[in-house]
């Protein structure tokens, strides 16, 4: 579909690109990753035509069609939302319209004319046409788009500019997903979703008849959506199969590796080294001398450049003084804004020690009940009780108000220090992206952004028992949220916490508490337990619906039940059908797998006997390594070939199931 081939890109004489080259090809789920300033933004706009690199080509198949949502949205419209959603499905609007036209046209030609006769059959194949590109479904399928992203029926003929950034952001996705592209660029999408469009987001991803390059920095959304990662690292691209979870298995599994080979040439390096400052003024060992360097050079030259990833210090909160049992209690509590509720008769309990998520749509209420909880503001009815001994500390997206703009970076950590050396400070700020200089900067001329991030850095420094957190990770990237993740795992207190960030809670929290039409239900255990709950909810659901449905038929309904079981035995036995293919090819998988671990490490033996003494002084020895190597080599590409249609049948198959 696309084609990389050999690009270097350079800004400002810092390198991008070197010999990048990257294949993409058709119905791939792709996850494109890697550190801030990598270059996937870049990347990505080349593939779009947008940028030009330096030396290189960037080869698209015929026709292609490529659709991209970028993070930055600046488009606004004083028309409706619906209107402009499909007016992205160009072609179909196009054909629509000239169908109008001909059907018009017709109608005022003499009967049975040639005229009539050639225009009537230019009109059935635009309808043929029309109806083949399912246009009549066109604006039922833009409204799906629409509520599947969050927004209510009502809200569908508002202008767009009377949305906030964020709203027109989702509009934007909609337009993108009806236009239906061949490649779909998405540049973190998560961004402006709540949990319910992430899901909705999630399965239409997964049922998107094309490819799909997404960059994110949302794990559990690339877990669920994508089946290899592209990682951009040092200017240049290494894939990886599976999600994000199984990249970095492999990813820490290859580190280890080259770990070993790259200790095993620095032991063979000090070797050699040895030998020649032990021999280099002996004229007798001149020759081996002169061979030893030579073999230096090249041992040296090939030293590969690891990064291993700092895991860093790993920063704790303070002890914290132990509350009583209960932690806060809610006693019928409600709120409302210009006479409307925002809920109304809430009544929870949060023991000491648990740390809760407090999920829910967008509107739902939960930054309103943070704000309450924290007495922020005063709630209309009710009241939200602090234990015994609840000391708290709370973060909220206004929390940048409560910093002194006068004071350095430095300074505002030093405010709430609690016993950290100036270069642990330091640590923990460039933890949140304050490196070097940047520590000495105002506050006040901090972003947004950076004034989150440092009020989240200054938060790891309470001695509260009890913290209050509403979207803390919103600015954070992944070594902060580790930090930050692996900080609340360890804290002794109690943790109320608002997120989209589901990797995150995934990682905190022990209770999940859903906000949902104005009523709290309650799960246990962490984000993915709580979605499994939810899920098994709703199957039990439907399950009880069919049942009554089925209770409720007639006795006239019995042909068509007998009908309907012959079509569910039918479907049962394909599905048993496409089950036994299914593990035929995955044992075709797997087995090719073995077979390329196998070629992969005698390759691996092969490297390292080329650099052993009594190999490379041995013409034949030499040889036939190489030989053995380059056939080695060619059966791995053959094989590898061979892995990728099988992988690929199997996804075909799992979709056909799943359908």
């Amino acid at each position: 579909m696309i084609q990389l081939q050999h690009i270097d890109l350079e800004f400002s004489d810092k390198k991008v690109f070197t010999q990048l080259s990257w294949h993409i090809r058709r119905n791939e789920r792709i996850g494109l990753v890697g550190d801030n300033g990598a270059g996937k933004t870049t990347l990505m706009r080349m593939i779009m035509g947008e940028m030009e690199p330096d030396k290189g080509r960037v080869i698209p198949s015929p026709r292609v069609r490529i659709g991209y949502l970028a993070q930055q949205f600046t488009y606004s419209s004083s028309r409706p939302l619906l209107e402009l959603v499909i007016e992205a499905a160009g072609d179909l609007r196009r054909i629509e319209r000239e169908i109008v036209e001909l059907q018009h046209a017709v109608s005022h030609m003499e009967a049975d004319s040639e005229e009539q006769h050639e225009t009537l059959q230019q009109l059935g194949h635009l309808q043929e046409l029309f109806e083949h590109r399912d246009g009549f479904r066109i604006e039922a399928e833009a409204r799906s788009i629409l509520q599947g992203l969050g927004f209510g029926a009502d809200e569908l003929e508002r202008p767009l500019d009377t949305f906030s950034g964020g709203w027109q952001m989702r509009a934007a996705m909609a337009r993108l997903l009806l236009s239906s592209p061949d490649l779909l660029l998405l540049d973190e999408p998560t961004n402006h979703l709540d949990t319910d469009a992430l899901e909705w987001l999630e399965r239409y991803l997964r049922a998107w008849d094309g490819t799909v390059v997404t960059v994110s920095h949302d794990r559990f959304f690339l877990d669920r959506t994508v089946s290899r990662i592209a990682e951009l690292t040092n200017c240049t691209l290494t894939e990886y199969h599976g999600n994000y979870t199984e990249y970095r298995r492999l990813k820490e599994g290859d580190m280890e590796r080259r770990m070993a080979e790259l200790h095993s040439r620095q032991d063979r390096i000090q070797e050699l080294e040895r030998f020649v400052d032990r021999f280099r003024y002996k004229s007798s060992k001149a020759k081996q001398v002169q061979s030893r360097v030579k073999q230096l050079e090249k041992l040296k030259d090939g030293l590969p450049v690891i990064e291993r990833e700092s895991r860093g210090l790993q920063f704790q909160f303070p002890p914290c003084e132990r509350s009583g049992d209960i932690a806060l209690e809610l006693n019928g509590l409600g709120h409302a804004y210009n006479g409307r509720d925002v809920f109304s008769d809430l009544n929870l309990h949060i023991k000491r020690g648990e740390r809760v998520a407090l999920v829910g749509p967008n509107g739902a209420g939960k930054s309103t009940l943070t704000r309450l909880i924290s007495g922020m503001e005063e709630p209309v009815r009710g009241e939200a009780k602090l234990g015994h001994k609840v000391e708290f500390e709370v973060y909220t997206q206004e929390v940048e108000q409560r910093l002194n703009s006068e004071h350095t970076v430095l300074q505002s950590l030093e405010e709430v220090n609690r016993g950290l050396s100036q270069t642990e400070l330091r640590s923990l700020l460039g933890r949140f992206l304050f490196g070097g200089d940047s520590v000495f900067k105002k506050v006040g001329v901090l972003s947004g952004g950076e004034k989150s991030r440092l009020a989240v850095a200054r938060l790891m420094m309470a001695r509260a028992n009890l913290l209050i957190l509403d979207e803390p990770t919103n600015h954070l990237d992944l070594k902060a949220k580790n930090t930050l993740q692996q900080a609340l795992h360890n804290f002794q207190g109690t943790v109320l916490v608002v997120s989209h960030d589901r990797y995150f809670l995934d990682g905190v929290v022990t209770r999940v508490l859903e906000l949902r039409d104005s009523v709290i239900h309650d799960f246990s255990g962490n984000y993915s337990d709580y979605l499994r709950a939810r899920e098994e909810a709703e199957a039990a659901e439907a399950a009880r619906n069919a049942a009554i449905s089925g209770a409720q038929a007639t006795e006239d309904d019995r042909p068509a039940r007998a009908r309907s079981r012959e079509e569910r035995k039918r479907a049962t036995e394909e599905k048993i059908r496409r089950g036994r293919v299914l593990r035929e090819v995955q044992k075709e998988a797997d087995k090719l797998e073995a077979r390329i671990a196998k070629i992969e490490a005698r390759m691996g033996e092969l490297e390292q006997a080329l650099m052993k003494e009594d190999v490379y002084n041995d013409p034949q020895k030499m040889k036939e390594a190489g030989v053995e190597y380059a056939r080695l080599r060619e059966e791995h590409a053959r094989f590898f070939a061979d892995w990728e249609d099988a992988q690929q049948r199997v996804e075909d198959t799992m979709a056909e199931l799943d359908s």
